[in-house]
């Protein structure tokens, strides 16, 4: 497996993500108060749950810390089994240690899974449960601006909302271009940018200061809740599939009362007020257990995507 290429920031940028990574490794756990918790499980021997950068977003820290470790202390004195969390920034970290066998279960989104899927059991799957844990991706217009399809949109300006939510949201887009002919992205828009924060990415559609926008449907929800009119002036033009983006997910032949024991614990997060803290720190709804078939709309526009890269580097070789 080649080693993905997820960062080209400058050396402060990478330095500051160095700094977050071990301040968020303390948070979820690696700190003095670990070998105190590690005495209270049955055997002594933690399931080792690798959690993916990419499904941890920008959480603050210092609650992180406290909710994490009253939540684990608590399943660890319930159920007797200790869950023991490390964070990881790439792929290639996360597949090695699973090759080797020094992880048992892993957090990450559909992009690594499917990077990594050889080394997974993709029978049981801790996922989001409901329509409301579900993913989809909206393009938005101004009603009364002309544009009803996406074909309307070129050469107009265009943003994107910038999150881990939104892995696949230049895959669907690419798609979605290639199958009306219309070509990349970058050639079919007159200017394309991208901003992290919902209101940054919507209003300017509102206000008539950008064309149309790429965000979710969640984040265009709570901007109509926040001012009503935002719902009344903008119109959806194209939706993609609902979708599970990221989800808790086990080694190929790792078996055992641990594994239904920690099973048990994920989806039973809500139960708790520890538990529902680390929900609303990492933005998740009620997980439940799936099974691969919860993938499919997602792996498909993968696969789709995948399709209009091979196809244009063909075209691309002959011309």
């Amino acid at each position: 497996m080649s080693k993905p290429d997820y960062r080209t920031d400058s050396a402060g940028g990478w330095i500051e993500r160095l700094s977050r990574r071990r301040a968020i490794s303390l948070a979820l756990g690696a700190n003095p108060t670990f070998s105190g918790v590690l005495a209270l499980s049955q055997d002594g021997v933690p399931v080792r749950l690798a959690l993916s950068e990419s499904v941890v977003g920008d959480v603050n820290l210092n609650d992180a810390r406290a909710a994490m470790k009253v939540w684990i202390s608590l399943i660890t004195k319930e159920l007797n089994v200790l869950i023991d969390p490390k964070l990881f920034s790439t792929t290639q970290e996360i597949y090695d240690r699973m090759h080797h066998g020094d992880l048992d279960a892993v957090a990450l989104n559909i992009l690594e899974y499917r990077q990594i899927a050889d080394l997974l059991d993709s029978t049981q799957i801790v996922a989001a449960g409901g329509p409301a844990g579900l993913e989809q991706y909206l393009i938005l217009v101004k009603k009364g601006g002309g544009f009803r399809q996406l074909s309307d949109l070129k050469g107009k300006r265009f943003c994107t909302l910038k999150s881990p939510r939104m892995c696949l949201a230049a895959d669907w887009l690419a798609t979605m271009l290639e199958e009306g002919h219309r070509g990349p992205a970058d050639q079919f828009f007159s200017s394309m940018s991208v901003d992290a924060k919902f209101s940054r990415v919507v209003l300017p559609v509102f206000f008539g200061q950008s064309d149309a926008c790429l965000t979710s449907k969640r984040g265009f929800e709570t901007m109509c809740e926040l001012n009503p009119q935002v719902a009344r002036d903008l119109r959806v033009i194209a939706s993609s599939p609902q979708m599970v983006l990221s989800f808790y997910i086990f080694r190929k032949n790792y078996q055992g009362l641990n594994r239904q024991k920690v099973i048990k614990a994920i989806s039973g997060l809500r139960n708790t007020t520890a538990g529902q803290q680390l929900a609303t720190l990492f933005q998740f709804d009620e997980l439940t257990l799936r099974d691969a078939g919860c993938l499919t709309s997602a792996l498909a526009i993968l696969d789709a995507a995948d399709r209009v890269r091979a196809q244009r580097g063909s075209a691309a070789r002959k011309g």
